[in-house]
């Protein structure tokens, strides 16, 4: 694995610690410098992978660069709807965290359920759902099989967890982009109105 591919899968996690740090040191501040302390923790992110795609391949750095993109915003509105609905610093960081590690890890907790369905009787177009949806959420696994071309779920730490038994679809980096990106936006809006709702 090259260092490129390393760091890619390991940058949800660092806008997912990172984005919410700068919010929470700039409580209270204008938006627009809100917005920049935020925004240079994703840049810094995107300028150390487009140096390390030199090693690689350059042309992946666009389509990782609008999935984190995304991401970040997500994790950005989840952080100012805790922030609004007046949660301590702390525990609004705490939960993004969390929130982050659950859709990096989504084929750890949901592939027992899948398993315990499949066992049941499911359908098979009922597993192969879940099974794709859990990949559509995970910003890893997008990043693997849709930018870098690699099926994790046959590499022997994630075959062990029998999900590679069962058909599913894969996920593309332009759909859980835009999912990502919407539900920012909308966790922003909700948290722009809870802002106003509780303003004296």
């Amino acid at each position: 694995m090259s260092l490129f591919q390393l760091l890619a899968y390991f940058s949800p996690l660092l806008l997912g610690f990172g984005i919410p740090a700068a919010l929470a040191l700039t409580a209270g501040q204008p938006p627009k410098r809100r917005a920049i302390a935020a925004g240079s923790v994703a840049g810094g992110v995107l300028v150390l992978l487009l140096l390390a795609s030199f090693t690689d391949s350059p042309k992946l750095w666009f389509p990782l660069t609008v999935l984190l993109i995304s991401v970040g915003l997500f994790i950005a509105g989840l952080y100012l709807l805790l922030e609004s609905a007046r949660a301590p610093r702390e525990l609004s960081q705490i939960v993004c965290g969390l929130v982050l590690c659950a859709l990096m890890s989504t084929l750890f907790w949901t592939g027992p359920l899948i398993r315990a369905v499949a066992d049941r009787g499911a359908s098979g177009e009922s597993i192969y759902r879940r099974i794709s949806v859990s990949l559509d959420l995970n910003p890893l696994f997008v990043t693997a099989y849709s930018i870098f071309d690699v099926d994790l779920l046959h590499k022997i730490h994630f075959y062990k967890m029998g999900m590679a038994d069962f058909q599913h679809g894969t996920p593309a980096w332009g759909v859980s982009s835009a999912g990502f990106a919407v539900a920012g936006l909308v966790l922003a809006s909700v948290a722009v109105g809870l802002r106003r709702a509780f303003k004296p």
